[in-house]
């Protein structure tokens, strides 16, 4: 491998340079602002109060010249090295020979919470010293950025150094010198990184960030004022039958959204900000353990392995989301046009999420059962499936280019609201009777424009349902389990599949999973249930029965034997008090 794998070795230490060039130009900038921090001290100094906590922040701040050479040294010899790579093929000694130089920086990392704290402090009692500190980071050399944010820079150099030795470690051989040397060289810079995580408030956030920065290609620097590393695992991407592993890693303000590569390391796909996400747990039939991620831009569906690891992402994802936005997202959840103006979309200005047709039995507006005469429609403003009497309405869409396009009742309503009536709709006029009948040059299109203009929904018949199929539907959060199973009643093979949810011990029955209004529901209270094992085998099977007090009331097959032992412990758990 080495020095086989030369080429390589230069190139994982080319990628050192630019970070290690503004590391150095960063500290650089600070000389202004030492000497401006320091005049504003002597200042105080004259007025005798708490001079022990000024020396000791004077202390902290004149240790930030020796660190910027210390980094100005090592950038300097890695060009050189870089530049005669063929000639002098080894760069661990770079780091060996300022042993001395790490030490005295990871006793200044011990104590950089106390500074921070101790600068946080002086400001509060000296305005000349807080508007130093303004006036640099307003300045050209401060770059806009606080001073706290340009110092955690100064540290993260060294959890860089660290990925970078790790890595050159892993294109050597075993056998060669710079290998020993490089295993000491990636030892130093580890003690003084396990200092950080030891004795810094954001050292563990730091390592991870430069641990994720340097994993994956195309992400660029993601140290930011304020962002907080919380998760990362492995879903799969759900497009039609196919499935893809992508790696996410979740932090307090955006999602990277990855995939992996063969060298163990990501690309990038998309960075989705959380604070316009949407995240919900939606009911697939062919997609076990769903999570659904909405932004503005984009709308992905992804499968756990497990529903444990499911709910583990959701939850994450929830809570960080900002609480404005959390209190108005569930406020609003059961209506996509308040949803979407969340996500910073207005109504009808992007496509929604359409509900897919196989997933709907009734109308999610009324009620009513679909049939072969009454058939489904797509609302194109929320993407809710209505029947033909909740969607008799037209309306220009901002995403169709202003073309007129058929919306649900509510989202009709929402849309004049906001838009106003649009000229030329019938919808809008009023229905007049007061024609002259007896008029030999009255048409047929007098008769057809009196029609157009009575809403069919104000006489249509209303479905009357029982409140207690309303409460809850088939996609609704909250439930112990729910899917589909086949079904026959009292020992009858005729088996027919249904979408079923238990919710607060009681059994609901659907015709899909999108249906917002149950066909029945039953309380498991007093229920016994009993699995069927499968012939010459002492193995449950994916059958099982349910019984009230030894008759039987229906039988239950589930997709296999793990899904219907999930349904069997649910309903056992909902049988009992």
């Amino acid at each position: 491998m080495y020095p086989g794998l030369l080429s390589r070795g230069g190139a994982a230490w080319g990628a050192v340079l630019s970070p290690v060039d503004s590391c150095v130009t960063g500290l650089s900038g600070f000389q202004d602002f030492h000497g401006a921090v320091m005049g504003a001290l002597d200042e105080m100094d004259q007025e005798g109060k708490d001079t022990l906590a000024r020396e000791e922040l004077r202390r902290g701040l004149s240790e930030l010249p020796p660190i910027r050479d210390l980094h100005q040294g090592i950038l300097e010899e890695l060009e050189e090295r870089l530049s005669h790579w063929e000639s002098q093929q080894k760069v661990a000694d770079v780091f060996l020979a300022r042993e001395q130089e790490f030490e005295h920086h990871a006793a200044h990392i011990q104590q950089f919470d106390r500074y921070l704290s101790l600068l946080g402090e002086n400001c509060l009692h000296a305005p000349r010293l807080a508007a130093a500190i303004r006036e640099f980071e307003q300045s050209q050399q401060g770059g806009g950025q606080n001073v706290k944010h340009r110092l955690l820079r100064v540290v993260q150099r060294l959890f860089q150094y660290q990925v970078l030795l790790t890595d050159y470690l892993n294109n050597l051989c075993p056998d060669s010198a710079e290998y020993d040397n490089t295993q000491g060289a990636l030892s130093l810079i580890s003690k003084v990184t396990d200092r950080a995580n030891d004795s810094m408030e954001q050292g563990e956030n730091l390592q991870k960030l430069v641990h994720i920065e340097h994993s994956v290609r195309g992400q660029g620097d993601l140290l930011q004022p304020g962002r907080e590393f919380l998760k990362e695992g492995t879903l799969m991407k759900v497009t039609g039958k196919n499935r893809r592993p992508r790696h996410l890693f979740l932090m307090s303000d955006v999602l990277l959204y990855t995939y992996p590569q063969k060298d163990g390391k990501y690309r990038l796909k998309n960075a989705l900000a959380v604070a316009s996400m949407k995240v919900s747990r939606p009911v697939m039939e062919k997609v076990p353990y769903a999570l659904k991620i909405e932004t503005s831009e984009s709308c992905l569906t992804l499968s756990a392995s497990s529903c444990a690891e499911r709910d583990e992402w959701h939850s994450c994802l929830s809570r960080a989301l900002p609480e404005d936005y959390k209190a108005q997202a569930l406020a609003a959840f059961q209506h996509s046009v308040e949803i979407r103006e969340r996500l910073g979309v207005s109504l009808g200005e992007r496509p929604p999420t359409l509900v897919p047709v196989t997933h709907v039995m009734m109308c999610m507006n009324c009620g009513c059962d679909f049939s072969l005469t009454l058939r489904r429609h797509h609302c194109h403003a929320c993407g809710k499936i209505v029947c033909r009497n909740c969607s008799r309405n037209k309306y220009p869409l901002k995403y169709l280019k202003d073309r007129m396009a058929k919306v649900c009742d509510g989202c009709y309503g929402e849309l004049k609201k906001r838009g106003g009536d649009i000229p030329g709709l019938m919808r809008g006029r009023p229905v007049s009777m007061s024609f002259p009948l007896s008029s030999a040059r009255f048409s047929s299109s007098a008769f057809s424009s009196v029609f157009q203009s009575i809403n069919p929904s104000a006489f249509k018949k209303q479905k009357k349902v029982p409140s207690a199929l309303t409460e809850v539907a088939a996609s609704g959060e909250g439930s112990a389990i729910s899917g589909y199973l086949s079904r026959c009643k009292k020992g009858k093979r005729h088996w027919k599949k249904l979408w079923f949810v238990i919710k607060g011990k009681v059994l609901y029955t659907y015709m899909a999973s999108e249906d917002t209004v149950a066909l029945e529901s039953m309380p498991l209270l007093g229920f016994t249930i009993a699995p069927e094992k499968e012939e010459g085998s002492s193995e449950v099977g994916p059958i099982f029965h349910l019984y009230h007090k030894k008759t039987l009331f229906y039988s239950f097959k589930a997709e296999d034997t793990n899904s219907a032992q999930r349904w069997i412990e649910a309903m056992e758990d909902a049988s009992v008090l």
